[in-house]
Order: C-alpha cells, then structure tokens, then sequence
C-alpha cells in the first residue's frame, strides 16, 4: 500500500499570492467604481474566436479548463473579464469569496443562472420537454422548484429513503465481492461500479425499483453510464467551439442529438412505467416517496413530472458517482485516516441498519466527505446573471452580466485554506485542534440560496451510507499513480481508478 503523502494530485492546482490582490483590496475601498471596461482581463489580441488562446495553448486542450481558470486568477487577480466572441458578450470571472457575498446578496426570490449545459436545454426544447430546473429561469423556475423543495430539500423528507440506500449499498459490498474474482489482479475499476451503483441507486429512490445495475443487467447499466459520460464530454467541446449548432445541425450537434435520444429513450421507459404504476395513490403525502409525491401533485404537469425524474435519475451518475471515486481514493492513499474512519464507523453501526440515529454518531466521516469536497470539486464555477448592478472589487458590473463564482479556484486558495493541497478532514472537525474557521462564502461544493442543488441532502446521504458499508467489509487500496481530474463539463476522475478490497 502506498504510504498517504496527504496531498492531491499535481493536476490538482492550487493559486498562488497574486500581486493584483493587494491593489484590487484598494480598489474596493474607493469611492467610485472602476469602469466595467476596466476589469482586466485576456488582451483583445491574445483572443481566439473570443477565447484565450493560453486555453489552447498553454493547456493544450478543453479537458485543463479548470487550470486555465487557475491562470486567470493568478494573472489578472480577484475578478477578470473575458469576452465570449460573437456577440455575447463578456463573462466576469470572481475569485475573491466577499464578491461571491455580493452577488449572493443581490440573488433575490428568483436567481438568474447561464445554464451548465446549453446543449440539454436546447435538445430538451427542440423536443418539446420541460427545459427542467437547471435550465430556466424566472416565474417557471420558481414554481416547478417549489414543487420539489419539500420532497428533496428537507432532512426528514430524505431520511424516509434510508432503508433503499442501505439495500443499494450492501448490493455494491457483494458486487465488489464478485467483480474482485473475476479479476486476475484482483483489482475492480471503481469508476465502472460507482456508475452501476449510483444508477442503482438513483433508480430505487426515483423509481421505486431494482434495476439489477449491480447483478443482471451490468451491460445494459454500463451502456447507460457511457452514454452519459459521452453527453458530458460532446456537451463541453460544444461549449468551446464556434456556436454553429445554434444556427444549423453541426455533426457534432447530430451527434448529440442521437447520444440525447439514446438515453432519453431508456429513461423515458422508466418514467412512464412508474407513471402507470404510481399513479392515484391513496397513500397519504407523508407516506408516499418522490416519484409517487410528484405523479400525484395536480399542481405539476406530465411533462414536468418527467423532466424532474429525469434529472434526478441521470444527475447521480454525473456527480455521486465520481465523488465516490474520489472520496474512496482519498481514504484508499491515507491509511491512518482509513483506519480512524474504520474505527468510528464500527463503534457507531456495527451490525445494525444505518439510522438518522447512526449518522449522526459519524463526524470524521462527514469531514472526510467534506474535505473530499473541497480537494476533488465536481464543478468550476457558480453561475449568476445579477437582476441589477453590482460593485465587485472595486469595478461597476451592469445587471445582465454573466458571472461564474469559480469555486474550484477558491476551495483551493492558500489565503483561504491553509496547505490546500493537503487531505486534512480534521479542518472541519469542531473539537480538533487543526479546526479551523473558514470564509462562509469560500466552500461552496453544492451553490448556494434558492439554486442550491436540489439533490444535495440525497448525495450526502448515499456517500455516507455507502462508505460505511465498504469500510465495515473490505480494506481499500489504490496502487496506481495519483487521481487527477479532467474537464467533461464537470471534473471527472482522469487516470486509474483500479482498486483491490480486501475482505476484512
């Protein structure tokens, strides 16, 4: 086993002091604010097609978007503009976690977002679908959010699901066990099994039904993940090259297109099946789970139903599911952390069921799962297009702007988190001497206010639960080279994600 070093991997980057942040401190002192035009930013001529050409350049390629960011940050300082090119505009880049605080502050009832994958919303409406709640904005978005809140946002509301992820999760525990046969070097890729799990997962509390992602329907589910995962990858080289598609059908939008009805069509199956099967229960709202709880809101049409599933069936493969990867990699490479969380998990479960009860009994797990959210972020930025003018660091920012708050930056930022590199759970523990006191604004991992992720309390769940499990039955060790991430839209594991699990 190799020994923890306690450190991300190198693609894992992390900013540096920047010599603009003392003077843009300065700035936001001033009186007056700086002119828009006078954000710095990317020079006009070291644009290409409206983009950095140090993106390509420098990082090669589309899948280091992430460090780009890093690069602006530490070129430009704590805001930077950066034109888009073909008359959209300009997008304003925010490092700084008390600008974060502004725009939050301005946010109001209905917060204004650019959509994280223009692509889905564009197929979603070429098809005739609800754009679904990533994807609008405005009155439609307050009300098909509202329908949700309590079936999602709400502890209790998610509590009631503990026994499907507990049936899911001591699934995976066997999976592992036979997957581990099977291989000659004893090794199982995780990332395979966390896409299998997590459609299993998803598919019970969405649903209310077994798939058999993790016994008898492995190639279809594995189908399924990929075709996911090549959504994510189309959808980002779309977000970066000339907006063709927009005017008429790219290959690369075709190509779309056909990946969109590919997996539209397996989940639409499912959708409609639990329609049929769900609806006009007589069960009362507190006893009724998700799907049954929408299927019988007279409030929500059949197509918002459907969009609402979809996105909760299909978002778990795009972010539990690698968060997994990651989080498994970081208890695999600190063995003395493995051991502590082993030692806690079996004091607080032992051989009984997972209960509100039992989690709560488990805080160095919720650290680790927190630190993983901060060394492994899944997104790179939060997205606002402010209703009204705003002040940021000093300079005049018109209502309408595109802002993405780049998190990823931040939650590794030296000035805001000491050794960021470092896998530190202990940082969050209120009791530890190593606890420490961080900008509210600087942690981010699920947004924040009314657009936060409405699927986050079912995420943190299905990892804590999950986790037990594995650590309760097997030893987890990774001997590869180190974890790194990779832009797919969102930041996806890069590199082997071979595990063994050696039973205990």
């Amino acid at each position: 086993m190799k020994r923890c070093v306690g450190v991300a991997a190198s693609s894992v980057t992390s900013t540096s002091s920047c010599p603009i942040t003392a003077s843009t401190a300065e700035i936001r002192q001033a009186s007056k604010p700086r002119s828009f035009e006078e954000i710095p930013g990317p020079d006009v001529s070291a644009r290409l097609f409206g983009r950095d050409r140090s993106l390509f350049r420098s990082k090669r390629s589309i899948a280091n978007y992430f460090e780009w960011l890093v690069d602006l940050h530490t070129r430009y300082g704590s805001i930077v503009r950066v034109e888009q090119g073909f008359g959209r505009g300009a997008v304003v880049h925010v490092f700084d976690p008390e600008d974060a605080r502004q725009v939050f502050a301005s946010d109001g009832r209905q917060p204004f977002i650019v959509p994280l994958q223009e692509t889905t919303q564009r197929y979603r409406e070429m098809k005739g679908m609800n754009p679904g709640l990533g994807n609008l904005n405005g009155d439609e978005w307050y009300r098909l959010r509202s329908s949700v809140q309590q079936a999602m946002m709400r502890p209790q509301a998610v509590q009631k699901y503990l026994p499907y992820t507990n049936e899911v999760a001591g699934a995976l525990v066997k999976h592992i066990r036979k997957e581990s046969k099977k291989s000659t070097s004893g090794e199982v890729d995780v990332r395979k099994i966390a896409g299998r799990w997590a459609l299993e997962s998803s598919a019970l509390t969405v649903f209310e039904k077994r798939l058999g992602a993790l016994d008898d329907r492995i190639q279809w589910a594995d189908e399924l993940v990929n075709l996911n995962k090549s959504i994510f990858q189309l959808s980002a080289k779309l977000k970066f090259a000339l907006p063709l598609y927009r005017y008429f059908p790219t290959p690369k939008w075709k190509k779309m297109v056909e990946l969109e009805d590919k997996f539209y069509r397996e989940a639409d199956l499912l959708i409609d099946q639990a329609i049929g099967k769900l609806h006009g229960s007589t069960q009362s709202e507190d006893e009724m789970k998700f799907a049954s709880l929408l299927i019988n809101r007279k409030e929500l049409t059949v197509k918002d139903v459907k969009v609402i599933l979809l996105s909760m069936f299909s978002d778990g493969l795009s972010t539990t599911a690698p968060m997994l990867v990651y989080n498994l990699y970081n208890i695999a490479t600190c063995p003395d952390i493995q051991s502590e969380l082993r030692d806690e998990v079996n004091t607080a479960v032992r051989d009984k069921e997972i209960t509100p009860a039992v989690l709560s009994k488990l805080p160095f797990l919720r650290a680790c799962i927190k630190e993983t959210f901060r060394l492994y972020p899944i997104g790179t930025e939060i997205s606002r297009i402010p209703q009204k003018d705003l002040v940021l660091s000093g300079y005049y920012v018109p209502a309408g702007t595109p802002i993405d708050i780049n998190t990823n930056v931040l939650m590794r930022s030296p000035e805001l988190f000491p050794d960021p590199l470092k896998f530190q759970p202990s940082r969050w523990l209120r009791d530890s001497p190593r606890q420490q006191d961080f900008h509210p604004f600087a942690f981010l991992p699920f947004g924040f206010g009314p657009r936060m992720c409405a699927g986050r309390r079912f995420a943190e769940q299905d990892l804590q639960v999950v986790l037990c499990r594995l650590l309760q039955h097997y030893r987890i060790v990774h001997q590869h080279e180190p974890i790194k991430q990779t832009y797919e839209t969102l930041l996806l594991p890069k590199g082997s994600c071979d595990f063994k699990f050696e039973p205990l």
